[in-house]
C-alpha cells in the first residue's frame, strides 16, 4: 500500500490507538468478549465515540449503541444509535452489554432490568462503574473529536493538499499529523528540533537557501529566542521585523535582544502589536522587499497572510505558518495562499 493509499485508508479509520493499559474487570470482559465473538451493545449518554472507538480498537464486534436520550445524529461512525424500547425488541443473537452506569438513569429500573434479563437470553451485562469511566474516559480525554470528526469529514480536501505538497516526507508528514488526530495516537513523524526549525528541514537538508540581505517578518518573535538561533548560523539579514503581541513577553524581547552584538541588535526592529488584517504591514517594511515571513500567534495567521496579500503577490516570501491552532487552518490556510499566488510551492 503506498502512503496515498494509506492516508485515505487513515482518514477512514475508525479506530482509537490503545495508549494505556486495561486491567482487571475491563481486561476479564473484554477479554471473554473477544472469546465468545460477541456482538456489543455499548449504553451510554455521553462519550459515545470514544466508547465505539475504544471498542473497535479492542478488535471487538460493536453492533450497536444504545441511548435513552434522542440525539442529533443517528450513527456513532457507522453504528447505529437504538432506544431501549428498540433493543427489548432486538432479536441479535450472542449479545454482550456494556452498560455505563453513571448515566444509567431509566423510571421503573428495577421491571425494565427483568424485561432486559429475559431480552438477553444467553446475552451477557457488565456494568461499566465509576472507577472505570474514569480509567477509560480519563486516559482519553485528551482525545480532540472536533479535530478527528473535521479531517473525517473533509477526507476529499486533505487529499488534494496531499497532492499539493511536492516531496514525499512532506505528504509523510501530514499523514502523520493527521493521524494523531483520527487515532488518538502521538505524532510519529519526524521531528525537527527548534534551532533548526524554520531555517532547515534537518541537519542533513535545507529547506531553501538564504539570501544576503534577508528581509525577515518574524511573528511571534516571543523572548528573541528564534532569532538568536538565526543569528547563530551566521545568517546576515539586511533586517528583522520581530513582532509580538503581549506586553509582558515583549518586555522580555527587548530585554533578551539587548544581549545581541551591537552589529547584529542594529538590523532588529522589536514590534509590540497584535496582528489581524488591518496591519500596515506595507507601511512598516518601508519600501523592504520580504523574503522570510514564519508564524506562530495563536490563530491569527490567516488574518496575517489576509493583510499580507499584497506583499507576497510582489514579494515571493518564502513561509514557515503555524496550521495547528484551528481545525480549519490545515486547509484554509494553503488554500488561500493558493488563490493569490498559485504557483507557490508546499
Amino acid at each position: 500500500m503506498d502512503l496515498r493509499q494509506k492516508t485515505l485508508a487513515m482518514l477512514d479509520s475508525t479506530r482509537v490507538e490503545e495508549n494505556y493499559e486495561i486491567t482487571g474487570n475491563i481486561l476479564v470482559v473484554v477479554s471473554l468478549a473477544s472469546m465468545l465473538k460477541s456482538n456489543i451493545y455499548i449504553w451510554a449518554e455521553k462519550d459515545l465515540h470514544l466508547y465505539v472507538r475504544l471498542f473497535k480498537s479492542w478488535d471487538l464486534h460493536v453492533h450497536k449503541v444504545v441511548c435513552i436520550f434522542p440525539k442529533d445524529f443517528q450513527k456513532v461512525d457507522d453504528i447505529d444509535i437504538i432506544s431501549p424500547e428498540d433493543l427489548l425488541a432486538d432479536a441479535t443473537p450472542n449479545k454482550l452489554f456494556f452498560l455505563d452506569t453513571p448515566s444509567y438513569s431509566i423510571n421503573n429500573l428495577a421491571e425494565f432490568q427483568e424485561k432486559l434479563r429475559k431480552c438477553l437470553q444467553d446475552g451477557l451485562i457488565y456494568y461499566i462503574s465509576s472507577y472505570d469511566r474514569t480509567v477509560l474516559v480519563s486516559n482519553h480525554e485528551t482525545f480532540d473529536f472536533d479535530k478527528m470528526f473535521y479531517y473525517q469529514s473533509h477526507k476529499k480536501e486533505i487529499m488534494e493538499l496531499f497532492d499539493s505538497l511536492i516531496d514525499y516526507r512532506s505528504k509523510l508528514a501530514l499523514y502523520y499529523y493527521v493521524e494523531s488526530f483520527v487515532t488518538n495516537s502521538v505524532y510519529k513523524g519526524e521531528q525537527i528540533s527548534t534551532r533548526f526549525k524554520y531555517f532547515f528541514g534537518s541537519k542533513y537538508e535545507q529547506l531553501y537557501k538564504h539570501l544576503e540581505g534577508e528581509c525577515w517578518i518574524n511573528c511571534g518573535a516571543n523572548i528573541g529566542d528564534t532569532i538568536f538561533s538565526y543569528f547563530s548560523w551566521d545568517f546576515k539579514p539586511r533586517k528583522i521585523y520581530a513582532f509580538e503581541g503581549n506586553k509582558k513577553i515583549f518586555s522580555t524581547l527587548l530585554s533578551t535582544l539587548s544581549n545581541l552584538p551591537a552589529d547584529k541588535r542594529t538590523l532588529v526592529e522589536p514590534i509590540n502589536e497584535m496582528i489581524d488584517e488591518t496591519t500596515e504591514f506595507e507601511k512598516i517594511l518601508g519600501g523592504n522587499r520580504c523574503t522570510l515571513l514564519n508564524a506562530d500567534i495563536e490563530g491569527a495567521e490567516l488574518s496575517l497572510l489576509k493583510s499580507m496579500k499584497k506583499i507576497i503577490q510582489a514579494d515571493r516570501p518564502v513561509m514557515a505558518v503555524c496550521v495547528y491552532h484551528y481545525k480549519e487552518d490545515l486547509l484554509t490556510i494553503p488554500r488561500f495562499i493558493q488563490s493569490i499566488c498559485p504557483d507557490y510551492v508546499y
